[in-house]
């Protein structure tokens, strides 16, 4: 046994040396991504738009080292260490673990994502399926180009996908809304490099729309430049959560004429989903800035969360806007849950120009009276 052990000590040594002489290729791509786009919806149909052009950092390994990899999995024995070791280079993780999102790493960490290895090819484009989340909140789905030995695109899957439509059990995602003016949009999220994507898509189950099945096949049509015709991927979706917290506390604030409402929160693994509703008591339509208002949420030790996307809608008569947030999970559930609305501060002399602060982050002025504390432990 203590033969053994040596053994792999020096081979987890010569593994170590090997590693560090490898020449690595380092491939920064900085992509600029306006947060508060997200925020930012139209009178008819108020939608957060992620725009493609995020910030990622993508790390590759050089063929050198991919060489190295296919060595070391073809050694009959691999210690517990070294199998550690080896799951810990980027090359090796899932999409969900390595794209920034801690509720998706968190789901390929506790197995509640599911792994697949579902694929369309045409003309030589092969897009693959890798794995797939749902928490009864939001579907997220790992994509990306499988690329042939000596390729190297400077285009990223992102800015080749031109469009993605949806089908749940063969009908359009579509009919799951409530109506035209509030149809389900598809977000783009940056993956593990340029070659992988996260596609995101929730229901308007709290705007009047229907609930997506815990169960479903979902079709994907993607479009790719360049190609003629979609590549369809056909995949099973199942919602794996059964630890959740639902509360809908209905607690309301009023400041002059606004009627701001906490209407549900739903906690997961994965998601902090929050559902508001604001109403203009004088009866007038939403304009700016009212239009971008958004809400910081904060657990009880003043932690922020971070937004991963969201969906508002007004109705026809323009004085009540419904707002689902989608943020990162709490690291565990809070005692209290402190939601912070607040406003753009626009350009006085460039129209629809937010204001700039000194880290080029638009600036924001919080509304205190219409701020909400909630205890959630009492409420589970």
């Amino acid at each position: 046994m203590n033969t053994r052990l040596k053994s792999e000590d020096k081979e987890l040594e010569r593994l170590e040396k090997l590693i560090r002489e490898t020449p690595v290729e380092v491939d920064l791509v900085n992509r600029t991504m306006s947060k508060y786009e997200d925020n930012c919806m139209s009178k008819q149909s108020a939608s957060f738009k992620t725009h493609k052009k995020m910030r990622q950092r993508v790390i590759m390994m050089t063929v050198s080292a991919a060489i190295l990899f296919g060595l070391i999995f073809v050694t009959s024995l691999i210690s517990p260490t070294m199998a550690a070791t080896i799951k810990q280079v980027p090359v090796l993780s899932s999409i969900f673990e390595l794209a920034g999102d801690l509720g998706l790493k968190a789901a390929d960490d506790k197995g509640l994502s599911t792994k697949l290895h579902t694929s369309a090819t045409q003309d030589g484009f092969t897009l693959n399926v890798s794995e797939v989340v749902y928490d009864g909140t939001r579907v997220s789905i790992g994509m990306e180009r499988l690329q042939t030995e000596g390729e190297f695109s400077k285009e990223t899957l992102s800015d080749r996908i031109s469009d993605i439509e949806l089908f749940i059990d063969g009908n359009p995602i579509n009919s799951f809304a409530p109506n035209d003016s509030n149809s389900i949009d598809v977000f783009m999220h940056p993956g593990k490099d340029k070659a992988s994507v996260i596609v995101e898509f929730s229901d308007r189950s709290n705007q009047g729309g229907n609930s997506f099945p815990e169960q479903f096949d979902l079709t994907l049509a993607t479009t790719i430049s360049g190609i003629d015709n979609p590549l369809n991927i056909n995949i099973p979706v199942k919602n794996k959560i059964e630890d959740y917290v639902t509360l809908q506390p209905k607690v309301s604030r009023q400041y002059e004429n606004i009627h701001f409402t906490v209407e549900q929160i739903k906690l997961t693994p994965i998601t902090t989903g929050i559902t508001t509703k604001m109403v203009l008591t004088d009866n007038t339509t939403f304009t700016l800035p009212l239009t971008t208002m958004g809400i910081d949420v904060l657990d009880d030790q003043g932690r922020q969360l971070k937004l991963i996307n969201g969906n508002g809608w007004t109705p026809s008569n323009g004085s009540t806007k419904v707002t689902d947030y989608r943020y990162i999970p709490f690291d565990s559930i809070p005692k209290t849950i402190t939601i912070k609305p607040y406003i753009h501060l626009f350009d006085e002399k460039e129209m629809g120009a937010f204001q700039m602060d000194e880290n080029n982050e638009p600036k924001i002025q919080y509304i205190p009276e219409l701020e909400i504390t909630l205890p959630i432990n009492s409420q589970k």
